[in-house]
């Protein structure tokens, strides 16, 4: 039987199953097994699968890999990238606190300050590239690449949105042909919003998401004229999204939590 060793972790609401793949031995290519480990009634239960592998330049500690609860293989997430580096400082990686890492578009740093994980990004682009309004009735709508493709909608009713529809519509577009996630927000006060975000891949909504909440607070920095800090507000917990004028560097800051350690028998997921 193929035994592997797990980690639960939560970011902020956002939950993963992390894996020391630094020996290189884990197979990542059968989906269907990393889907049914994902599954919250017949799995452990996650939004995700992170794997921590070893870099192939020594400029970086290790190398991020991130597979959604559909099996598929995705090149960022914020509030996995922050559990990543948590879980390196468990294992007694490097400083314990700096670390720099690859992904699959990029490279990316964060440091590691007790339960609280902060995440320097380094991708944002195609802002606006489509107009997205008759997505979503809406006064203010906003679209950019964080990572991950991001859809940003105003939205005064948020309690009462029915996000798996008004989601998997945005998702499914076109528009998209690797699909996008969809952002909704709410204005509490200046520099603070509220956001709900369905994301591809879990096809859901999710406790929270850490690339498209930078979405927004960007997307409302814009709209408004606000400077950064934005607190943003998700079922999950709060997130702080800093940034400068013209958004060369932005932060995405929040807690992090270990919840508890367990082993996967690998054998099982494939023949079941």
């Amino acid at each position: 039987m193929s035994k592997i060793e797990f980690t639960k972790y939560s970011g902020t609401g956002n939950d993963f199953v992390v894996i020391d793949n630094r020996a290189g031995t884990i197979a990542l290519d059968n989906k269907i097994s990393w889907n049914k480990i994902c599954d919250r009634k017949f799995g452990v239960g996650a939004d995700g699968v992170l794997f921590l592998n070893p870099s192939d330049s020594s400029e970086y500690d290790y190398r991020m890999v991130y597979l959604n609860a559909d099996g598929g293989e995705v090149s960022m997430c914020g509030n996995g990238a922050r559990c990543l580096a948590h879980f390196a400082s468990f294992l007694n990686i490097g400083d314990g606190k700096n670390y720099s890492f690859q992904t699959m578009n990029g490279s990316y740093s964060a440091v590691v300050e007790k339960e609280s994980v902060n995440l320097k990004m380094t991708e944002y682009y195609d802002v606006n590239r489509f107009d997205i309004s008759d997505l979503f009735e809406t006064d203010h709508s906003f679209f950019a690449n964080t990572g991950v493709p991001h859809c940003v909608f105003h939205c005064d009713d948020l309690d009462e949105l029915d996000i798996v529809k008004a989601g998997s519509k945005v998702r499914y577009d076109k528009r998209f042909p690797e699909g996008a996630n969809a952002n909704f927000y709410k204005i509490l006060s200046e520099n603070h919003i509220q956001l709900r975000t369905y994301e591809r891949g879990v096809e859901d909504e999710t406790l929270a998401c850490g690339t498209g909440a930078i979405a927004a607070a960007i997307a409302c920095s814009k709209q408004y004229g606000w400077k950064g800090p934005v607190q943003v507000d998700m079922p999950g917990g709060v997130l702080q999204i800093p940034f400068n004028e013209d958004y060369s560097s932005i932060y995405l800051g929040g807690e992090v939590e270990k919840i508890f350690d367990g082993s996967l028998i690998l054998d099982q997921f494939l023949n079941s």
